[in-house]
């Protein structure tokens, strides 16, 4: 098999390189106002769209499982395209984030946040159920903006100048970051504290994972929320923050989803989280990552 070409392996400055590249397009981001930056990462996304026809084909493969003949070939392409471009701007937001905590009284608005005070008052904490909709990383503005204590599980990047940069934006919003490598002991931690700790459950799980469906077909989901659940108390609240408007935002909490079943209860209660997220990404399919290989052989 042909390994791929990586600059990182003929070049040992290159981390620095592409670090201090990655800067200066934050600082260019920074410079601009929200609806120029926005549209400049979505024709970035457009463009991008066109010169990856392997990721257009997982996309399309993707919606047909979704939708199935509900939807013609060009109006999936266009979801497909949209996602696209959701993708850069949300990685362009994220950049932007010293920029936004400026403004973000005046962009964010908030709907179900009494459902975490409710939570919260049984004492046990809060599992922010989490994917890839929408501008996934601005849910660091609950803590910011609403005082939840909240952490958030993340993996380690392969550039250590950009992941320690990536680390240090999160906390700007007051937001926790715990390493994947030690996540158990950090989140139970959390929890104990009666504090919220945020999961990704989008993408696929590998073998660690529980096979449920995800829009009518088996897929492997990861069951971490599901079992930290079981084992603490904590209650299963998916939350999500979608954008209405280049620059406008909203963050949604969702009721709480309680864990079910008998013997089955870790498969049964994530097939629930899935078919939550499923509700989501239909309301807001050009806002989920469609290009993501979410179904893959369960061998």
């Amino acid at each position: 098999m042909k390994r791929k070409f990586k600059p990182r392996d003929f070049f040992p400055g290159w981390s620095l390189v592409e670090y201090l590249l990655l800067r200066g397009f934050a600082a260019l981001v920074n410079g601009l106002p929200v609806t120029v930056s926005t549209w400049i990462a979505r024709s970035m996304g457009g463009f991008v769209f066109f010169l990856l026809p392997k990721r257009k084909r997982v996309a399309l493969g993707n919606l047909t499982i979704a939708y199935g003949d509900s939807l013609t070939v060009p109006e999936k392409e266009k979801i497909a395209q949209e996602s696209v471009r959701n993708f850069a701007t949300s990685l362009m937001e994220f950049f932007r984030m010293p920029s936004m905590i400026e403004e973000a009284q005046k962009r964010f608005e908030f709907e179900g946040t009494e459902i975490l005070d409710h939570v919260f008052a049984k004492g046990k904490g809060a599992i922010l159920v989490i994917s890839h909709l929408g501008s996934w990383e601005y849910l660091g503005f609950l803590p910011y903006l609403k005082g939840y204590p909240c952490s958030v599980v993340v993996r380690e990047t392969r550039n250590p100048y950009i992941y320690k940069w990536i680390q240090q934006l999160r906390m700007e919003t007051n937001l926790n970051p715990i390493p994947k490598k030690s996540a158990v002991r950090g989140i139970l931690s959390e929890l104990k504290k009666n504090h919220l700790v945020a999961i990704l459950i989008d993408q696929w799980a590998g073998r660690e994972g529980v096979i449920v469906d995800l829009f009518n077909k088996p897929t492997r989901t990861t069951s971490i929320p599901v079992r930290l659940a079981k084992r603490t108390g904590a209650a299963l609240v998916p939350g999500y923050c979608l954008r209405t408007a280049p620059g406008k935002y909203k963050i949604i909490i969702r009721p709480e989803i309680s864990v079910e079943g008998n013997s089955d209860w870790e498969q049964a209660t994530t097939q629930k989280l899935n078919r939550s997220l499923e509700k989501e990404i239909l309301a807001y399919p050009q806002q989920w990552i469609w290009t993501h290989q979410r179904w893959k052989h369960l061998s």
